[in-house]
């Protein structure tokens, strides 16, 4: 047999009765299936760890992405949604600040025809110059469109301050002008630049038997070409608070900050996503009651704690009229550094990310995203069925040493007319 696994793990776990399998074949392509019962769906998502990380151009690797549903040279367009749609599907591509992700959905019988077509996608891609510059001018239109929208042109601001240096200084979409020079073989030598096998996760999960499917997954993955794409991150540390003005046009001021976080590869990562919870998560928050309910700022408050594989941030957002800016900025890092939490908030906080979590793996497709997802960022699979543990273990005095040990220094962007 031309296709060899090199490990095979066999290691079956209780989720809701479901048995997940790890397969390593010897390019160093993770699988991980996940067997389901129902009425004979299947989904996948391929993941390749890359996202923004070393670009020569920024946005070069979205293009890409973007490309890879757009024709090969086997399949055109049509036919590849087409693959997936005719059993009610659906297929795309899209890249992050740090992965590539391909996912699918469609009915098992169709799996077979949909893994030929992600074969192609794969090792054949057409981009072609036609393709490109329709996508870019797609690509620019969306960049120039942030600009207009306050919230997201205080994001691309906080980024270039806060990620300075780094590759997420620059939200995925790229630079206008990066974007205007990026040509066809720019996107070819990018895509073997990342997709070497080493860098690649698939998960599938579906209403299958593993070795009935295993076979397909093989055939098809372990033609991608063997190797690795190194990361070189540059980790940027918070030195000093940090305020940047931006004017626009409009009637609502945006005021976003960031804070120090810890990095996601230990205990406080779970913690931390408690205190997150806490200060921001939805209506029982400590933003929303203070800033909007007691202090009448906010159209909108939040907070969140996005997983990256470096320069952990946590970001608050207050969307305010232009005359309560000030009070809204002052106050907002009040809120964050200072108010009042109590063990019942915390309890409370947890009981949210667990219900939120569970509910959010109710399909299919979700249920392979989030396998693959703590995979590619390097907790390993089994975080799907611990993850629920994780958060249910962190207690009050770990959330309250977390906010002295981090919360300190903040960066913050207005947004205002």
């Amino acid at each position: 047999m031309r296709f060899i696994i090199l490990l095979l793990f066999l290691l079956s776990l209780s989720f809701g009765g479901a048995r997940v399998q790890e397969h390593i074949l010897e390019n160093g392509v993770k699988l991980i299936t996940k067997e389901t019962r129902g009425r004979g769906i299947v989904s996948g998502v391929i993941f390749i760890r890359s996202g923004t990380h070393g670009e020569k151009r920024r946005g070069l690797t979205n293009l890409t992405a973007l490309l890879l549903t757009k024709g090969t040279k086997t399949y055109s367009s049509y036919q590849i949604a087409s693959t997936f749609e005719d059993y009610g599907g659906s297929i795309y591509a899209s890249a992050s600040d740090d992965y590539v992700e391909i996912g699918f959905s469609t009915k098992v019988e169709g799996l077979k025809e949909g893994l030929r077509v992600i074969r192609s996608m794969l090792l054949e891609p057409l981009f072609s110059e036609e393709d490109l510059e329709r996508e870019r001018r797609n690509v620019l239109q969306a960049i120039r469109a942030r600009r207009e929208r306050g919230q997201e042109l205080a994001v691309d601001a906080l980024r270039r301050i806060t990620y300075k240096g780094s590759n997420y200084e620059v939200f995925p979409l790229g630079l206008e002008e990066d974007v205007k020079a990026i040509g066809r073989e720019d996107v070819i030598n990018r895509w073997q630049e990342i997709l070497p096998s080493k860098n690649v996760v698939v998960s599938l999960v579906g209403d299958f038997k593993t070795e009935q499917v295993l076979p397909m997954l093989r055939e098809v993955f372990s033609e991608i070409p063997e190797g690795e794409y190194p990361l070189n991150p540059v980790d940027v540390s918070m030195r000093e608070d940090l305020l940047e003005r931006v004017k626009r046009p409009g009637s609502q001021a945006t005021v976003l900050c960031a804070f120090d976080a810890p990095e996601f590869k230990g205990r406080e990562y779970f913690a931390f996503k408690v205190l997150d919870a806490v200060l921001g998560d939805g209506m029982t928050s400590k933003l929303f009651k203070e800033l909007r309910e007691k202090r009448g700022y906010a159209y909108a408050v939040y907070s969140t704690y996005p997983t990256r594989l470096f320069s952990p941030r946590l970001i608050a957002y207050i969307g305010t009229s232009p005359e309560k800016k000030e009070d809204a900025l002052r106050d907002l890092v009040e809120v964050i550094k200072n108010s009042e939490i109590t063990p019942e908030d915390v309890e409370l906080a947890k009981n949210k990310i667990v219900g939120d979590f569970l509910l959010a793996r109710q399909t299919r497709a979700r249920q392979a995203w989030y396998l693959g997802f703590f995979e590619v960022m390097g907790f390993g699979w089994r975080m799907d069925s611990e993850y629920v543990d994780k958060i249910r273990s962190v207690s009050f005095e770990e959330v309250q040493a977390l906010r002295e040990k981090y919360l300190k220094i903040h960066h913050c962007v207005v947004v205002e007319p």
